[in-house]
């Protein structure tokens, strides 16, 4: 059971930050015509996320409810099902959560899927709100509401980057459109520039959900130590990557030099770490802290 739901936590995470990430990208750095372009694409990633939010929202439901009853049968029985989404501070978090998700189905359903401030908004809640259930929900009173609103923050930083990673990854390909080149430039360039203080908030914001779950992560003696401390592993290696993007890399990009393959190399690859950090997020998420 707890394997079904650190599965349903990794479909949530990836569907809900790439979403963010690409709307916002598309919506903040990126021209009209340039956005233009990169919608057939957009909308396929889209096409793919917004499906996977819903299915897995609705799979955590049910699984709670296999929690609650401590069968697999939990999922088919309606009163657990009720019981779960109205009696408990995860359903009343999940009723939200069901809604956000059915709308974006709906403008999906509509072929109404764009970089709009509507779809920001939509899917910047639907990943924010995963900071309402999990380890952030441990403590009462202020504490407990600065960890709920920092791991928030934490959230949408890390969806931003992440989620980014792709756009960017199709300004690359853009780039050897001379007709996009120039925008895609300056699309990429604003998503380095804005990339440096993201990176720092998600590290701030990491550091102070750390110390309120439960303090320093080392040594790594226990499965929830050991997982975090891979997590920081592989954020400290994409932060490497991306610095050397930045200034070694990026400065000598041409449109057919080697530059741009391995801009276009190291970006997969700092999908596929972050790909792996959701991952194990959501792995030790399902673990006691400390």
């Amino acid at each position: 059971m707890e394997e079904a739901l650190a599965l349903c936590r990794f479909a949530q995470f990836t569907a809900a930050m790439g979403l963010f990430g690409v709307t916002l990208y598309l919506r903040a750095l990126a021209s009209a015509e340039l956005r233009a372009a990169l919608a057939p694409a957009a909308r396929r990633i889209a096409a793919v996320a917004i499906p996977l939010a819903a299915f897995s929202a609705l799979g955590w439901w049910a699984l709670e409810a296999a929690s609650m009853t401590g069968s697999w049968s939990g999922p088919l029985d309606i009163e657990a099902l009720r019981a779960v989404l109205l009696e408990t501070s995860f359903g009343q978090v999940w009723q939200a959560r069901l809604l956000i998700a059915a709308a974006l189905v709906a403008m999906q359903a509509l072929n109404r899927y764009g970089p709009s401030t509507l779809m920001l908004m939509l899917s910047g809640l639907l990943l924010a709100s995963l900071a309402l259930v999990g380890h952030a929900t441990i403590q009462a009173g202020a504490i407990g509401a600065l960890h709920r609103v920092n791991h928030a923050l934490h959230l949408l930083a890390a969806g931003a980057w992440l989620g980014g990673l792709p756009p960017f990854a199709l300004c690359l390909m853009a780039y050897r459109d001379p007709p996009l080149r120039r925008d895609a430039v300056e699309a990429m360039r604003r998503f380095s520039d804005w990339g440096q203080f993201d990176v720092t908030l998600v590290i701030a914001t990491g550091v102070v959900n750390v110390a309120l779950t439960g303090g320093v992560p080392f040594p790594p003696t226990t499965p929830y130590r050991a997982l975090l401390t891979a997590k920081l592993a592989l954020v400290a290696a994409m932060i490497a990557i991306a610095l050397i993007n930045r200034y070694i890399v990026a400065p000598n990009l041409k449109p057919e030099g080697k530059a741009l393959r391995i801009l276009m190399g190291t970006s997969l690859a700092e999908v596929a770490l972050g790909s792996a950090v959701i991952a194990l997020v959501s792995v030790f998420a399902t673990l006691d802290p400390f």
